[in-house]
């Protein structure tokens, strides 16, 4: 076994994530098989650095419990046995329940049924993932420091600190506590595993979010926001070319194509463009015919056609903006390809945005948003705040930004809304809340005659 280079502990001492000396920039999975002298281990493909497997070695965990049963013991028990069998203080004779039972061990069980909905398409994996953070990195650790170990303990008042124990955004927390409740309900409550005193819903406190509070990542419709993102996304590129790091470099020229891309179609940066493939995309020529120059004048557009969706929509969009960038895009990836992967065979099938060196499958989302962040704290002077939030810009201010982009070209709700996949009352309550000095003429101008042509100009009271 080669000496290890690097290693950190995980999930709450799980297990750890490491890389070796021969190859350091493979990062592994690690745990432990209990009450032997075996690990099992599981390569983190989208990860280059120790940071990015602490933050996918999620995935690996949840996987091992899904493609096999850890080996428990010489006795050839199965962990699945092994958990059912720790710390089951007492049985209810009549019904055959067990009304005591390690927390740790309830959160695996029941992450397993809801792996079994993934396979069964009645649960989409990205809230399996959503879940399984919530219920690993924030339930076990919250519970850890109250002391409370089996289900038992739980009572009414477990939860009462959890809103000031977490620092995370009020929704965050909220749908942490959703969670959470999920959990107590479809598990412990059916089994049998709290007191019969204990409810759930009144255990867990409620997080109450303000009209005015409701609003979506902030976009980058402030005037000079977005070409200060560009010129930032072409720095990170150009600085990535001088790296000798190839994969580096790939990633670099990704990000920036995704991002534009992102803000000129609107898709969900997660769930929607990192699963677009190639014949999701068609081309259009909508150009229109010169009287004076007596030909067609080409104007290539890019259409999406969205198949999966969070809300389960699907939808056409045409774009602006978009087919000079796949189309500049595919030839970078072609060429990267050619020279480094030479298996890899881009097919119709083949995802945009994937990555070649894990047979072109999605890149881990943390990894946008790393350097998303890396990108926009490198901008200075920095960006201008909206002025309806004090939240940060994320990856998916970009969609946010296309669809106020619409409101403020004068585009119907229920257009934007069908574009955006979402309800008119969505669109409404998160999007339609613009900064409405940006239809300051629009609304004060009035027709002083064709000579009377005003300019607008803005200053500090």
């Amino acid at each position: 076994m080669p000496a290890i280079a690097q290693k950190a502990k995980a999930l709450g001492g799980k297990g750890v994530v490491l890389s070796y000396v021969d190859k350091p920039e493979n990062f592994y999975w690690r745990e432990k098989v209990p009450n032997t002298k075996r690990y099992l281990h599981r390569l983190l493909p989208n990860s280059s650095t120790i940071e990015d497997a602490l933050e996918e070695c999620i995935e690996a965990y949840t996987a091992l419990r899904k493609d096999q049963a850890i080996p428990h013991g010489t006795d050839g028990t199965t962990q699945k046995h092994a958990l059912g069998s720790q710390g089951r203080a007492t049985r209810n004779s009549n019904t055959g329940r067990y009304k005591n039972r390690p927390i740790e061990a309830c959160v695996t069980e029941f992450l397993e049924a809801e792996q079994r909905k993934v396979d069964a398409d009645l649960l989409k994996p990205r809230s399996l993932l959503n879940k399984s953070q919530a219920l690993l990195k924030q339930l076990l650790p919250y519970l850890a420091e109250k002391g409370v170990t089996h289900t038992r303990q739980i009572d009414i008042n477990t939860f009462e600190d959890y809103p000031t124990w977490r620092d995370a955004a009020k929704s965050t927390r909220k749908l942490e506590l959703t969670y959470f409740g999920n959990f107590l309900n479809e598990f412990c409550k059916r089994r049998g595993l709290l007191d019969i005193e204990v409810s759930p819903r009144e255990a867990l406190p409620t997080i109450a979010i303000k009209d005015s509070e409701v609003v979506a990542n902030p976009p980058l419709i402030e005037q000079g926001n977005w070409q200060k993102v560009v010129v930032a996304l072409s720095n990170n590129r150009d600085r990535a070319a001088k790296l000798r790091n190839h994969r580096g470099l790939y990633f670099a020229q990704l990000f920036y194509r995704w991002c534009i891309v992102c803000r000129n179609a609107g898709l969900r940066p997660d769930i929607e463009l990192n699963k677009l493939r190639w014949c999701d995309v068609r081309r259009e020529n909508v150009g229109r015919w010169s009287k004076s120059e007596e030909k067609k004048k080409d104007k290539w557009i890019a259409v999406l056609h969205v198949r999966d969706s969070k809300t389960g929509k699907q939808r056409i969009i045409p774009t602006n903006g978009v087919d000079s960038q796949l189309m500049q895009w595919k030839e970078e990836q072609r060429q990267y390809i050619e020279k480094y992967c030479t298996g890899i065979e881009i097919t119709e099938e083949t995802l945009i945005f994937g990555n070649p060196h894990n047979e072109m499958k999605q890149y881990a989302y943390n990894g946008f948003n790393r350097t998303w962040r890396k990108v926009i704290d490198g901008i200075n002077p920095r960006l201008k705040p909206y002025v309806f939030s004090d939240r940060n810009y994320t990856p998916y201010s970009l969609r946010s930004t296309y669809i106020c982009n619409l409101i403020l070209d004068n585009k119907d709700i229920y257009t934007v809304a069908k574009l955006a996949g979402h309800t008119i009352a969505v669109c409404e309550k998160y999007y339609a809340r613009i900064d409405m000095s940006k239809k300051a003429k629009e609304i004060t101008d009035f027709n002083y005659g064709s000579s009377s042509v005003r300019n607008i100009e803005t200053e500090s009271y």
